[in-house]
C-alpha cells in the first residue's frame, strides 16, 4: 500500500468515525429525551394512582353511610 492509498484509507476511517460519533450523539439525545418523558409519565401515573385511591376512599365512605340505617325520627 503506497502513501496515497494509506492517506485515503485513513481519511475514510476518519469520516466513518465522525459519522459514528454524530450518530452516537443523536442516540444519546434521543435516550435522554425518552428518559425525561418516562420520568414525567411516572409522576403523572403516581398522581393518578393517588387520586384513584382518594376517590376509592370517598366511595367507600359513601357506601358505608348508605348501608347504615337512617337515624330515628322523633
Amino acid at each position: 500500500m503506497n502513501n496515497q492509498e494509506t492517506t485515503e484509507v485513513i481519511t475514510e476511517l476518519e469520516t466513518k468515525i465522525a459519522f459514528l460519533e454524530a450518530a452516537n450523539d443523536e442516540i444519546e439525545r434521543a435516550l435522554l429525551s425518552q428518559h425525561e418523558r418516562i420520568d414525567r409519565l411516572d409522576v403523572i401515573v403516581n398522581e393518578l394512582r393517588n387520586r384513584i385511591k382518594e376517590q376509592a376512599s370517598v366511595i367507600e365512605g359513601l357506601e358505608s353511610m348508605s348501608s347504615e340505617p337512617p337515624p330515628p325520627h322523633y
